[in-house]
């Protein structure tokens, strides 16, 4: 599985590992079963409540089973639209689909790429799609390239609030510049300490840390911030200064 890293709209970088094609085969198989499975019992209802023959001319017979068929038809693109990138089968295997330039895809997005499956999976057995995932540095089929999308797995993927991002007022007044002196990982460490206190209170661990930034950043005594917001302070000062360089 390749890395995919995506630059937010505040300049903050996320990594995910894209999904394999074991991944996203399974779960292609899973979502042909669900459709599948729909399919029978769809049909079967018809058959036992006779609606079709209600219908004289074959034309109108057609059209009531195409309608009908019509959910399995539509199934990835429903799914994806409202699930956010995933279907049943991908919610299973833990992969969804996801923007490369860090916006929430879009219908459009969507749309395209279910489009793209007549070319990338339909035509030639699967061969295009299958070529195309495996040549792509970031494992698109040709449906991805077109919509600017990537499958990634989110099984080992961190939550935001678990990575140095921290939302930030557009109109925030950052207090201690010396901030962009720390690195990604720092400040990573430091948001860690952060939610560790805020778990179990562990005020020994907030202090060694506030004295060691203070150090670290040449800061004096505060009276106005108590520990825990210096430490606040120095993760917003960190994501507002970053986000503007």
């Amino acid at each position: 599985m390749a890395n995919l890293t995506i630059n937010t709209t505040q300049n903050i970088k996320i990594e995910f590992k894209t999904a394999s094609i074991g991944e996203r085969m399974i779960a292609s198989i899973l979502d042909l079963i669900f459709k599948g499975l729909y399919l029978i019992l769809i049909f079967y209802i018809v058959s036992q409540l006779r609606i079709v023959n209600a219908f004289i001319d074959d034309w109108s017979k057609i059209a009531v089973m195409i309608l009908i068929a019509s959910p399995a038809l539509f199934y990835t693109l429903f799914f994806e639209t409202i699930m956010q990138g995933a279907t049943p089968g991908k919610k299973i295997m833990r992969i969804k689909v996801i923007k490369i330039d860090g916006y929430e895809a879009s219908v459009v997005d969507y749309a395209s790429r279910w489009v793209m499956r007549l070319v990338d999976f339909w035509i030639g057995s699967a061969a295009v799609g299958l070529i195309t995932i495996i040549c792509t540095d970031k494992s698109q089929r040709l449906g991805d390239i077109l919509a600017g999308t990537a499958v990634i797995s989110v099984k080992e993927r961190l939550l935001l609030s678990s990575t140095i991002f921290q939302e930030v007022e557009e109109e925030y007044t950052p207090l201690f510049a010396q901030v962009l002196s720390l690195t990604d990982k720092d400040v990573y460490i430091i948001k860690e300490a952060l939610t560790t206190f805020k778990a179990n209170r562990d005020h020994e661990l907030l202090q060694k840390l506030v004295v060691k930034l203070k150090s670290v950043l040449g800061i004096g005594e505060l009276k106005t911030l108590s520990d825990q917001e210096f430490i606040e302070t120095v993760l917003k000062d960190y994501n507002y200064l970053t986000a503007k360089v």
